[in-house]
């Protein structure tokens, strides 16, 4: 995201330079008000009001506005509530004010406001505070009362139904007069500060940085108007900001789906004036800095902004550093604001890249119009195809056809009635259909020069690539597998396991059942009719599988075949086998020269079972537990014994462990 600063093209006479004013925007105007500079040489202080003619975009034009205006002051507060200005407060040389006045812009009148509460919920007079609309209300917070005497007492004037009785007065019943508060708030709020930053987004009132007597600050507060509570801690809790700031320029503007919070210019330090330009999203709480393109001005305190929706541009006039300034700059934040709608998610968000496959777009905000464009776009590669509106929250579109650019993955955007293409891009993936003859298989599943062994699983991948040749993004490619002895394709086949990573890559896993020469068959089915198997670039594989087991050659009496006999290593070259029949313990002697069987006498022997526990106990000893009795019905046993073999031999001896039940 960028921001764009253009010092403005301008036509009729700029005011005169000056600090401390306010610019407020109404319709296609902008209005100055206030402030201190020189005029006829000699410093003073304004109270006289300039528009800024928004129309034309390419050439702003200022004027004096004729007629009446309210008494001269600077560092006052100015908002808008409909199409009027509401003025409270300021400074005119040592004379503070705690007056409201109120502007029709559309009859060009003033007049003053006379509100109704008691002494202690009205501020005093003050100049430097913040004023902020949140609905029919103006809170005030803050601000300096001179004497060094500074506040952070927050006030509240509720217009009641003062503008209904100004535009349409036989419609209001009962009049309700303009009335100031000073609510209970709870929690820790900003310390007493004036020259700080103040703005509004949805159910939070937002006091940044500033600075009293001694210090400057850098804290961030939100006050939850919700429960008039400021907010310490938890997800919605605010950090503070990266640096100490005071006399800077802070606004809210409404984005969709979240307002974003800009900090302008201002002054850090002693005398270190800045052109800075800081966005938070008021949804993730996070500050950035996006790049600036263009020439910026000169850095400045003191000076003042104002939001123009119908062009996303700020406009910015004056301030003060080490001089009055009086020029206008714009700055560009339509990349970062966006249109009065946003998309929010795509259904799917895949699809061929020949187009032609309807998607669903999500989103806020959306409205019906006979120009609805969606945007498919990859570096400079774009095609834009027809939207078509089924509610706020939904859009529909066939995508294009891209195959021009190839299968990518594309931004999508949507731009409705020509009033800009959404800020918040989503992704959608292109892609070309899979094509078996540029599908690649590797490993050594399918490498020839590897032997494999049967029973043991080998693995391999295949890398499923487009028609373009590019390899595939997502999964869901169907490929069949099949491994049969070359030999005699009527024997058993092999079994076949894969793995679909959902990014293109598949990974097979195969068995033989037995020794030799064995032909994989690796084929794409592209799930058309009738079914046809496409085979991959260089299948059929051929591999030989060998047998993993060496058969030794033994000598002395072997046992007899059984079942549930039970094999335990004792010690080293020396196993035992037991169980399955009543023939008692062979011994196995496993020496390198030669492997020998020999059966231990019986003597001591417990019972003849099937099935027991088994294990090592070291140093030549076997441990025998429970099981069933050899005999056909045989019972359950609950004994316990142990085997010791002879170290030197293929006999041993054994002994019954008693009071084991």
């Amino acid at each position: 995201m960028s921001v764009t600063w253009e010092e403005a093209p301008l036509k009729g006479e700029s005011p005169e330079a000056r600090s401390g004013h306010t610019l407020t925007v109404v319709d296609t105007k902008a209005y100055l008000l206030g402030g201190t500079g020189r005029k006829d040489g000699k410093p003073c202080v304004f109270g006289s009001m300039h528009t800024l003619d928004l129309n034309n975009s390419e050439q702003l034009v200022w004027s004096e506005v004729d007629g009446e205006s309210l008494p001269p002051r600077s560092r006052h507060s100015c908002v808008v509530v409909k199409h009027y200005l509401v003025v409270f407060g300021g400074l005119n040389h040592r004379a503070r004010y705690d007056d409201v006045w109120i502007h029709d812009t559309k009859k060009n009148a003033w007049h003053e406001l006379k509100c109704g509460g008691a002494a202690e919920d009205r501020p005093s007079p003050r100049a430097h505070h913040t004023a902020t609309i949140v609905g029919n209300q103006m809170f005030v917070f803050g601000g300096y009362s001179g004497h060094g005497k500074s506040s952070n007492e927050l006030f509240v004037l509720d217009f009641g139904t003062v503008f209904e009785e100004i535009e349409t007065p036989d419609d209001v019943d009962i009049p309700t007069p303009a009335t100031w508060s000073k609510p209970v708030l709870n929690g820790n709020g900003p310390t007493a500060r004036f020259d700080h930053g103040a703005s509004w987004f949805p159910n939070k009132l937002v006091v940044l940085g500033g600075r009293d007597n001694i210090s400057m600050f850098n804290d961030t507060h939100f006050l939850d108007l919700d429960t008039m509570t400021w907010v310490e801690e938890g997800t919605s809790a605010p950090s503070p900001y990266t640096m100490e700031i005071s006399n800077h320029q802070l606004s809210a503007i409404e984005s969709v789906p979240k307002y974003k919070m800009f900090c302008l210019t201002g002054k850090k330090g002693q005398n270190e004036y800045m052109n800075h330009v800081d966005v938070m999203d008021c949804g993730t709480l996070v500050w950035n800095t996006p790049k600036a393109i263009g020439s910026p001005p000169v850095v400045r305190e003191d000076t003042a902004m104002a939001y123009d929706p119908k062009t996303c541009k700020v406009i910015l006039f004056g301030g003060w550093s080490n001089r009055w300034l009086g020029d206008t700059w714009t700055l560009n934040v339509s990349p970062i604001i966006g249109p009065p709608y946003a998309c929010s998610k795509v259904v799917p968000d895949i699809g061929p890249v020949f187009g032609e496959s309807e998607i669903v777009i999500h989103g806020l905000q959306f409205k019906e119009s006979d120009k609805i464009e969606v945007s498919f776009r990859s570096g400079k590669n774009e095609e834009i195809a027809p939207g078509h509106f089924v509610d706020e929250h939904t859009l529909t579109c066939q995508t294009p056809n891209f195959e021009d650019f190839g299968a990518l993955e594309v931004d999508l955007r949507v731009n409705i009635n020509d009033e800009g293409w959404t800020v918040n891009k989503l992704k959608f993936r292109y892609f070309a259909n899979t094509s078996a003859a540029n599908c690649i298989a590797y490993g050594p599943g399918v490498n020839a020069d590897v032997e494999g062994v049967f029973g043991v699983e080998i693995p391999f991948f295949i890398c499923a690539k487009d028609t373009c040749g590019a390899k595939r993004t997502s999964g869901d490619d169907e490929f069949i597998i099949e491994v049969t002895n070359d030999e005699n394709p009527k024997a058993p086949k092999g079994s076949v396991r894969l793995v679909d990573y959902d990014n293109g890559t598949h990974e097979v896993y195969y068995t033989v059942p037995t020794p030799g020469r064995y032909r994989i068959d690796v084929g794409y089915d592209d799930l058309g009719e009738p079914q046809e198997i496409i085979p991959i670039r260089g299948s059929p594989f051929y591999m030989n599988f060998g047998d993993p087991w060496t058969y030794q050659r033994t000598s002395g009496p072997a046992p007899l075949k059984r079942k549930h006999g039970g094999l335990t290593s004792v010690g080293p070259q020396q196993v035992c086998l037991y169980g399955g029949d009543d023939s008692g313990v062979s011994v196995l002697r496993t020496k390198q020269d030669a492997w020998t069987w020999g059966t231990a006498p019986t003597d001591g022997q417990p019972e003849p079972r099937k099935i027991q526990g088994q294990d090592s106990g070291g140093a030549g000893k076997m441990v025998i537990f429970g099981g069933t009795g050899a005999a056909a019905k045989g019972e359950e046993l609950g004994d316990l014994a142990t085997f010791q073999a002879d170290p030197d031999g293929v006999s041993g001896s054994w002994k019954i462990i008693d009071g084991i039940k």
